[in-house]
């Protein structure tokens, strides 16, 4: 017949098992692509990216398959048609960067049990979009968006988790930042964007 130690051990050993075990995979993330939207046609000889963003020391960008920055250029490539003519448009990523920030974690006993949120990613893209069109009056507009984001992960995420996690945080920002930025070209580089 057991004794209550081996019982009370059998259970703690049952509810550490139960503890222990990762959480379910995520869904996979949604591809960052906007071609759906179709281009926004400019009265311009090119479209320039300018990456003049430099990194924190905590930025986890190697971590993501699609970085904030990668993801900047492919929407200027997808969504930004230059049509042809004297005109310049000049894309410049101020900020894509996400940054790890330490969550704390519960301490004694029921930290042992407990399955804490242990990091929180912060991300932040900011974009502003020149734009020059020479003629008898010559236009000059600019239009700028700032989007940020944040989510946390628990501390026995998987590497794949973190890295699906950290993918969907980009593409949350990077859907913003499509909404801001289309409203924006056509309100601010009005002159330049072909009906």
């Amino acid at each position: 017949m057991p004794t209550r130690r081996f019982v009370l051990a059998a259970a703690l050993a049952t509810v550490a098992l139960t503890a222990c075990q990762s959480t379910p995979p995520r869904p996979a993330a949604r591809p960052i692509d906007y071609s759906n939207f179709g281009p926004i046609v400019l009265n311009a000889g090119g479209v320039d990216v300018v990456d003049a963003h430099r990194p924190a020391g905590t930025a986890v960008d190697q971590r993501i398959p699609l970085p904030p920055a990668e993801a900047v250029r492919r929407w200027a490539n997808e969504r930004l048609q230059a049509a042809g003519g004297p005109g310049r448009v000049r894309v410049t990523i101020r900020d894509a960067s996400i940054v790890e920030v330490q969550l704390p974690k519960t301490g004694g006993v029921k930290g042992y049990f407990t399955n804490d949120q242990a990091q929180r990613y912060d991300g932040r893209i900011e974009v502003e979009i020149g734009g020059e069109l020479p003629g008898e009056t010559t236009f000059r507009g600019m239009t700028k968006a700032t989007v940020t984001q944040s989510t946390t992960v628990p501390e026995n995420i998987s590497v794949a988790d973190r890295e699906a996690t950290l993918q969907d945080l980009v593409r949350r920002m990077m859907d913003d930042l499509n909404a801001r930025l289309d409203a924006g070209i056509r309100k601010d580089l009005a002159p330049m964007v072909r009906r």
